[in-house]
């Protein structure tokens, strides 16, 4: 006989010899997984899993079993086990028991003949169809991924590939658990790929693999991070902006291609993509840095102008729908969508016009903010009006006044009352009436106060410190 005639002898004797044991576990684990379970753990009483059913047909399967037919089991065991669980109530016991047998199962897979890199893999899937973690005891079985040698991961690396290629692609409609379940799988797999491919040293493999997979799953961001691993930065440049508006792009990109405008001098280019940043979401950090590359450019005044038009109005200068007539800059789309109601950002403007020692403009700012901030349903005290009403104190005592007032009114208020603001406000206008000559001014303005607040104990408390000068 041929070694092949002898290898298909020896398959078909052992299919015969575990056709037996393979069914009376099967029927077993069906048995057991069949029942619906409820158990009350207070009064110890209800209907519990009983998969100790399953001892003597699992040691009788176990004991002749190969790679294949564990694995087989394994599944069948999963698929049943899942079912059960996610229709019954006990607290966790029936899933227990299942992780019991399922242990055992993968201790004995790990013991049979066959290549480490295989079982190494199809542990990696299996954990992934494991929504409810019965194959905890995998994860340390994948330790062993750090014995593998290079022939090994080159052979686990081969056989995912030629899985994935194989694996229908999901659809997914970011509706259904199942097909982000199915997309972040594809990212799992797509990941191990690429590990396994630099453990093997086939690092020159991954690039072409990310293209041949480029419609199933990648983006804009994803390959760029192979390309410029590559050392492509030129291709990586030219790949983002020819699918800029393919695929909205990530902060992590807009920096990349910052830096490939930069390497190459064009600073007009750079500093549209900090424009982009700084309006996609304002601060003053971001209008630094716009600002900064501006001024080498030769473009910060015109820029800075239409930035405050912007930031007072809430339309962007830099989009073609409402491009300014005076904008420097080049557009750059990332693929952005919907364009969002005009919003703008008044405090943003103060804080902006407080640093250029412009306080007039920053306290009009400032009013305008608090305007649009009060067309809510409910406003509260922020950092902002703190700062603001401390810097215009020494200069305008009178509407930094105005603010705490502003502020003690709405921290009354029945739905959000803050005693601490309420305190805090009367302890810095203290001193201003004070000095001014208008001590009973103030006072009489902590007895209206405590007039109006008799019912709240602790507030009254609170001002009747302040009142009398008590120390706290």
């Amino acid at each position: 006989m041929t070694e092949k005639q002898i290898k298909h002898f020896m398959e078909t004797h052992h299919r015969k010899t575990m056709r037996e044991p393979a069914k009376r576990l099967r029927a077993a684990i069906e048995q057991a997984s069949k029942k619906r379970c409820w158990y009350n753990g207070w009064k110890h009483e209800g209907d519990r899993a009983e998969y100790g059913i399953l001892y003597d047909p699992m040691r009788e399967f176990l004991s002749e079993a190969q790679f294949s037919d564990i694995c087989e089991m394994c599944d069948f065991l999963l698929a049943k086990a899942n079912a059960q669980i996610e229709k019954s109530n006990d607290d966790g016991d029936c899933a227990g028991q299942a992780r019991y047998w399922m242990e055992k199962m993968l201790k004995a897979l790990m013991k049979c003949e066959g290549s480490l890199a295989e079982k190494i893999g199809w542990l990696e899937d299996f954990q992934k169809r494991d929504i409810y973690f019965l194959a905890d005891f995998a994860t340390t079985m994948l330790d062993k991924k750090n014995t593998l040698s290079q022939d090994d991961w080159s052979r686990l690396a081969d056989m995912k590939i030629e899985k994935f290629r194989n694996t229908p692609k999901v659809e997914d409609d970011g509706i259904s658990d199942n097909d982000i379940r199915g997309w972040l799988d594809d990212k799992a797999s797509v990941d191990e790929i690429e590990a396994a491919l630099r453990n093997a040293g086939r690092e020159d493999e991954i690039t072409p693999f990310r293209r041949s997979i480029l419609g199933r799953f990648g983006n804009a961001e994803w390959m760029a991070e192979a390309l410029l691993a590559d050392g492509q930065t030129k291709e990586a440049e030219a790949w983002f902006e020819k699918h800029l508006e393919k695929a909205p792009v990530a902060i992590a990109t807009q920096a990349r291609m910052r830096g490939f405008a930069i390497s190459r001098g064009d600073l007009t280019k750079a500093a549209a993509f900090d424009a982009e940043a700084f309006f996609d979401n304002p601060s003053v950090d971001k209008y630094d840095q716009l600002m900064a590359i501006c001024s080498v450019g030769n473009v910060a005044d015109a820029v800075r102008k239409a930035v405050f038009r912007a930031l007072e109005t809430g339309i962007r200068p830099d989009l073609e729908e409402t491009k300014a007539t005076d904008w420097p800059l080049p557009i750059v789309d990332f693929g952005r969508g919907i364009v969002e109601e005009p919003t703008p950002s008044f405090e943003l403007l103060a804080e902006l016009a407080w640093r250029e020692h412009r306080p007039d403009a920053a306290l009009s700012y400032y009013k305008r903010a608090v305007a649009q901030r009060c067309k809510k349903e409910r406003v509260e005290a922020c950092a902002f009006d703190w700062s603001m009403a401390d810097r215009i104190a020494l200069i305008w005592p009178e509407e930094a006044i105005a603010i705490w007032e502003w502020i003690i009114a709405n921290s009354t208020r029945a739905w959000q009352s803050d005693y601490d603001n309420i305190d805090r406000a009367l302890r810095c206008m203290k001193p201003i009436f004070f000095v001014s000559g208008k001590a009973m001014a103030f006072r009489k303005k902590v007895r209206d106060l405590i007039a109006k607040n008799k019912k709240r104990r602790n507030l009254v408390e609170a001002l009747e410190n302040i009142l009398y000068d008590r120390d706290i």
